[in-house]
């Protein structure tokens, strides 16, 4: 007689495979419309693609658990942080580029690759044959490499290269510490140290923004501040596109956004171009804003010469100098800090408004496996949140909690955030992304 479990993991491995072979078809009636339009933006799958894509990861993953040894699965998952070092390695030193560079059609030989990353041939060898197995690269022949479509994304693409190499400098370093921090956190609202702090000695910001001295005595930026500000444009172009088509950005018309804690303006730059009506003024620390001067002058010169974009040192935790702004832009910002900060931050926004702003924060919106009332639930047999896709969102919140000892936030949680802070949420935009948009108001009641 079948065991009911057994029963159970084979309805569940049949709907599995039902599910993907109808997912398969409607991909490939999607893959032939896009190739169809001349000005397609790979970036922003249909609406259709973009759940039947997160279907699919999510039942390759969980088709994968159920048919794999579970302590094998268990073994390899305590061994994937070295996946990740691989392609930081591959990234920092532009081996996609080289072998785009030097590929005739038959591959580019490990020696080859070698001399002009400066590995060792027979260890590199290791690292590709790695990302091989993931189809990162390609083994064309023995000893001889290929870029694949997704190595190719690297290729002449500073901004997502700097983006890799960011993770792999900050966040990866860090976690070696996350269990130090958490294991010395129990009963303490808030550890002593962050497991960024543990590793490098200072907090995140401080530590970007210390100089330190060559051999020559100059005191210079530490290079991890441009590589982190360009990596903040290669993160946007990635996962923002959706945003600038899924938010009715067009409704502000020709009014005033403010990008508070903007960076060197990646979002606003991008947005820029897109709808030329917007005005924008830009927000960060000083160190910051001259990098974003130099950034906007290159990419685009005439908002700056006709001061539709202005650059202003600011501190989002003291009182908010703009005033009735229509919108106050976050992108990455409230996951970079506790809930008492979140708050104060929120706060000195609110203090600012007037009844037409409103605040949008742009994140990574959490959607845990029970399901959340705001977000799209999965289809049966896959977890509310889609399981495997929603990994990526899940990483970035614990490398929140690494860098920052924060968190990236759930639909519930933003509403909680917004009514400590006299504010109302007042929709979530999920988009075709990783990313999605709470959208906040004033909520005058609370003050009643």
């Amino acid at each position: 007689m079948v065991s009911s479990s057994i029963e159970d993991k084979a309805k569940t491995l049949r709907l599995l495979a039902t599910l993907l072979y109808s997912a398969a078809e409607v991909i490939v009636k999607e893959w032939e419309i896009e190739a169809e339009d001349p000005n397609h933006d790979p970036l922003l799958p249909s609406e259709t693609l973009y759940h039947v894509r997160r279907a699919v990861v999510g039942a390759c993953g969980m088709y994968s658990d159920l048919v794999q040894e579970p302590q094998h699965r268990l073994m390899e998952l305590s061994l994937q942080h070295f996946t990740a070092r691989c392609l930081h390695i591959t990234a920092r030193t532009g081996v996609a580029d080289i072998i785009a560079e030097a590929d005739t059609g038959s591959g580019v030989n490990i020696k080859t690759i070698g001399t002009k990353t400066g590995i060792e041939p027979n260890r590199l060898t290791q690292v590709l044959h790695a990302l091989c197995s993931l189809n990162i690269f390609t083994e064309i022949k023995p000893g001889f490499y290929g870029n694949t479509e997704l190595s190719r994304q690297m290729v002449n693409n500073e901004p997502l290269r700097n983006m890799l190499v960011a993770q792999g400098l900050s966040i990866f370093s860090s976690s070696v510490e996350l269990p130090t921090m958490l294991l010395n956190s129990a009963g303490a609202e808030k550890p002593r140290k962050t497991a960024y702090e543990v590793m490098h000695g200072a907090p995140f910001w401080e530590y970007f923004e210390q100089n330190t001295a060559k051999l020559d005595d100059n005191l210079n930026q530490r290079p991890e501040l441009e590589i982190f500000a360009h990596a903040m444009i290669g993160a946007g172009r990635a996962q923002s596109t959706p945003v600038y088509a899924d938010y009715p950005w067009e409704a502000l018309q020709d009014g005033t956004i403010v990008d508070v804690g903007g960076g060197v303006g990646g979002m606003s730059l991008d947005l820029a171009k897109r709808f030329p009506r917007l005005h924008f003024i830009l927000q960060d620390r000083a160190a910051v804003i001259t990098e974003a001067q130099a950034v906007w002058r290159q990419e685009l010169p005439d908002a700056v010469a006709t001061k539709r974009v202005q650059f202003m040192v600011h501190d989002f935790f003291k009182e908010q100098p703009v005033k009735g702004a229509d919108a106050y832009l976050m992108r990455y910002i409230l996951h970079d800090w506790p809930e008492e900060q979140c708050i104060t931050i929120l706060s000195k926004l609110r203090e600012a408004m007037e009844p037409h702003s409103r605040i949008l924060n742009v994140d990574h919106i959490m959607h845990n496996t029970v399901g959340s009332a705001h977000l799209k639930r999965a289809p049966a047999p896959l977890p509310a949140n889609y399981g495997h896709a929603q990994l990526f969102s899940h990483m970035f919140d614990l490398a929140m909690l690494t860098l920052f000892d924060s968190k990236e936030h759930s639909p519930e949680e933003f509403a909680s955030l917004a009514e400590k802070s006299g504010l109302k949420v007042v929709k979530i935009w999920e988009c075709r992304t990783v990313l999605g948009v709470a959208e906040m108001r004033r909520d005058d009641t609370a003050l009643n």
